[in-house]
């Protein structure tokens, strides 16, 4: 599973990319309660609101390797270099499945027509 899409390319901007997935991590959450709500969610990735700290509980998936895994993944995405070139090639350097997901690709399931914009 890719965290970015490859044809970015050079348009790829990490703060966003990182902002993202904090997002996605607190709409993930296995309480509804602690759940952003989808207004806050879209200021969010606005960046009108500022992302709360990602905080989960791991015993709550069952599976705390891969969540692990993700965590550190993560992690490493806050402390990589700044140049949009390592940035990218970071983003791109795991092909792990994480929690919640699939061997299954949206290539498998979607045909991909390049020729659409």
């Amino acid at each position: 599973m890719e965290l970015v899409d490859p044809q970015l390319g050079s348009e790829l901007n990490k703060e966003e990319a990182i902002r993202m997935i904090k997002v996605a991590l607190l709409c993930i959450n296995p309480s509804p309660a602690l759940r952003p709500t989808m207004s806050t969610v879209v200021s969010m990735l606005e960046g009108k609101t500022i992302v709360d700290k990602v905080t989960i509980d791991t015993s709550i998936y069952g599976d705390e390797l891969r969540f692990s895994a993700l965590k550190d993944h993560f992690e490493q995405l806050q402390r990589a270099p700044t140049s949009t070139s390592e940035a990218e090639s970071l983003l791109h350097s795991s092909n792990m499945t994480y929690v919640g997901s699939s061997s299954t690709s949206g290539q498998d399931l979607y045909p991909v027509n390049l020729d659409s914009q």
